[in-house]
C-alpha cells in the first residue's frame, strides 16, 4: 500500500506545488480585497460539489457496495452499477448546474449577506461561470474514485495538475483583459480537463459502456440509502461553511481571502500526505472488511495513522511557529506584500495549523467506518463538531476575529477524530493507542529539537531546509533498516 502511497504523493506534491503558485498569482496580482473575497466565495460554493462526489458521499457509498456486488455476482453485473450511477449523476448534475446559474442571486444573497453591493454582484457573475465546473467535477470525481478501487492510482492523482495549470494559465494570460473573470474561466476549463485525464483510462477500463439506469437494482437503491446520511452530514458542513463566510464577511476586509489562503497553505501537508494514503487506504480497507480480514484492515489503519504522524507532525512545528515566514516566503509579493495582509494570513494559519494532525486523522477513521458500510456514525459525529464549531464561532469572533474562526475549526476537529476513534474501537478494531501514542510523542520531541536547532535561522528557506533536515536525519537509520516496517514498530 505505502508503494502506492508514494507514487499518489508525488502527483499530489505537484499538483499541491502548482495548486501553491496559482494562490501565490491569485496574491500577487489581486491582492486580497472585495475581488478576492468574491471570487473565493463563489468558488466554494461550486467545489463543495468536489467534496460531494468526489472525495466525499458518492465515493464512501460507491466502493464498498460496488465490492459487495462483484463478490456476490461477478464483474459484468458490477458494470453495470457503474452505468447506473453514473448516468444518473450526468442527468443530476446538468439540472443542478442550470439551477445554480438561475438562482446564483439568491445563493449569493443568503451565504454572503455582509458583503457590499458590489462584492455580490461580482461574485453572482462569478458563480454563474463556474456553474458547469460542478458537472465536470462531479463525473470526473466519482471516476476517479472507481479507478482508485481498480489500482490505478496515478491517473486519479494526475487530474489536479491540469486543473491547477488551467487557473494558472487564465491567470497570466487573461488578467490584464478580464481581471478576476479570468479565474472563474479558468476553473471551468480546468474542470473540462480534469474529466479528460480520467475518461480514456475509464473507458479503456470498463468497457461497451451503456446508456441505462437500474432503478430496482438493489445495489444501486442500497448506494442512495448509504448516501443519505453522508449527504445530512455534508450539508451540515456547507452550512458551517456558509456561517463561516456569514461571519467573516463582517470582518475587516480581506478578512475572507486571509482565511481561504491559510486553508491552502495547511492543505499542502494535508493533500500531499493524509489524502493520498487515505484514497490508497480506502479500497484496500474495504476489501479486508468485505473479507472480514480485520487483522489486516487493522495492520493497514495503524501504519497509515502512523505514516500520516510521521510526516504531518514536523508540519505542524513549522506551520505554527514559522506561521508568518510561510506566509512571507509563499504569499508575500505584489499586492499581498502589505504587513496588514501578510499578519491576517498568518495568524490564521497559526491557528488552523493546531488542528492539521485531527483534520488527517478523521481522514483515515471514517474510511474505516465507510469500509463496513457504516455511514450514520461519522455523519453524527460530524454534526456534533460542526455544532460545536458554530457556537465557538459565535463565542470567539467577537474577541479573536479571523483568528477565533480559523481556531474554533481546529478545536471542533479535536472532538469530531475523538468521537470517531473511540466509537470505532469499541465496534470494529481495536487499534493500538498505546504503540501509536509512543509513535506521536516521538516524532514530536524530533520535531521539538529540530525547532531548538533551526529557530534563530535568518533566512526563511534555510531554516525550513535545516529543520527538515535535523528532523529526518534523526529517524534515517531506522528506516533505511525497517523500511515499510518503521511505521509500525517505532
Amino acid at each position: 500500500m505505502l508503494k502506492n502511497s508514494f507514487s499518489v504523493m508525488v502527483f499530489t506534491s505537484i499538483s499541491r506545488v502548482l495548486g501553491l503558485i496559482r494562490t501565490v498569482l491569485i496574491a500577487y496580482y489581486f491582492g486580497a480585497g472585495m475581488k478576492t473575497d468574491a471570487y473565493f466565495s463563489s468558488y466554494k460554493i461550486a467545489n463543495f460539489f468536489r467534496q460531494l462526489f468526489g472525495e466525499g458521499a458518492l465515493g464512501a457509498a460507491l466502493i464498498p457496495t460496488y465490492n459487495e456486488k462483484e463478490n456476490a455476482m461477478g464483474k459484468d453485473e458490477a458494470k453495470v452499477l457503474i452505468f447506473s450511477v453514473l448516468n444518473f449523476l450526468f442527468i443530476f448534475l446538468v439540472i443542478l448546474s442550470l439551477v445554480t446559474i438561475f438562482f446564483s442571486t439568491e445563493i449569493i444573497e443568503y451565504t454572503v449577506k455582509g458583503y457590499s453591493i458590489e462584492t455580490k454582484l461580482l461574485a453572482i457573475k462569478l458563480l454563474r461561470i463556474m456553474s458547469f465546473y460542478i458537472l465536470f467535477i462531479g463525473i470526473s470525481g466519482t471516476i476517479s474514485v472507481l479507478l482508485n478501487n481498480f489500482n490505478s492510482f496515478k491517473t486519479p492523482a494526475f487530474m489536479p495538475i491540469m486543473f491547477n495549470i488551467s487557473i494558472i494559465s487564465s491567470i497570466l494570460f487573461f488578467h490584464k483583459k478580464y481581471g478576476i473573470i479570468a479565474l472563474a474561466y479558468g476553473v471551468l476549463i480546468g474542470g473540462i480537463l480534469e474529466l479528460m485525464v480520467v475518461l480514456p483510462i475509464f473507458c479503456s477500463k470498463i468497457k461497451n459502456y451503456k446508456i441505462k439506469i437500474e432503478f430496482k437494482d438493489p445495489y444501486f437503491k442500497k448506494i442512495f440509502k448509504l448516501m443519505a446520511p453522508m449527504l445530512l452530514g455534508i450539508f451540515a458542513r456547507q452550512i458551517n461553511t456558509i456561517i463561516d463566510q456569514f461571519f467573516a464577511s463582517y470582518l475587516v476586509k480581506g478578512s475572507v481571502t486571509a482565511l481561504e489562503n491559510a486553508t491552502r497553505i495547511y492543505g499542502l501537508p494535508l493533500g500531499i500526505f493524509a489524502i493520498s494514503i487515505t484514497n490508497v487506504l480506502f479500497p484496500v480497507l474495504s476489501k479486508n472488511m468485505e473479507k472480514n480480514d480485520y487483522k489486516g484492515a487493522k495492520f493497514e489503519m495503524e501504519k497509515s495513522l502512523n505514516f500520516v504522524s510521521f510526516l504531518i507532525i514536523p508540519s505542524i512545528f513549522i506551520l505554527t511557529f514559522y506561521s508568518r515566514d510561510v506566509v512571507k516566503l509563499l504569499l508575500g509579493y505584489g499586492e499581498f506584500s502589505k504587513n496588514e495582509i501578510i499578519n491576517l494570513t498568518s495568524e490564521s494559519l497559526f491557528y488552523y495549523s493546531i488542528g492539521l494532525l485531527f483534520y488527517s486523522w478523521i481522514h483515515i477513521i471514517s474510511r474505516g467506518f465507510y469500509s463496513k458500510k457504516n455511514t450514520k456514525r461519522p455523519v453524527a459525529y460530524s454534526i456534533i463538531s460542526i455544532s460545536i464549531n458554530i457556537t465557538l464561532n459565535y463565542l470567539l469572533v467577537g474577541i479573536m476575529q479571523h483568528r477565533g474562526l480559523a481556531l474554533s475549526t481546529s478545536i471542533a476537529s479535536m472532538f469530531n477524530f475523538i468521537l470517531l476513534y473511540v466509537s470505532f474501537n469499541k465496534r470494529y478494531i481495536k487499534l493500538d493507542t498505546k504503540k501509536i501514542s509512543k509513535f506521536i510523542l516521538k516524532t514530536s520531541i524530533v520535531s521539538f529539537i529540530a525547532l531548538f536547532f533551526t529557530y534563530k535561522i535568518k533566512i526563511i528557506i534555510l531554516k525550513l531546509i535545516a529543520f527538515l533536515f535535523v528532523y529526518f536525519i534523526f529517524f534515517l537509520r531506522k528506516i533505511m533498516k525497517e523500511k515499510v516496517n518503521f511505521f509500525t514498530n517505532l
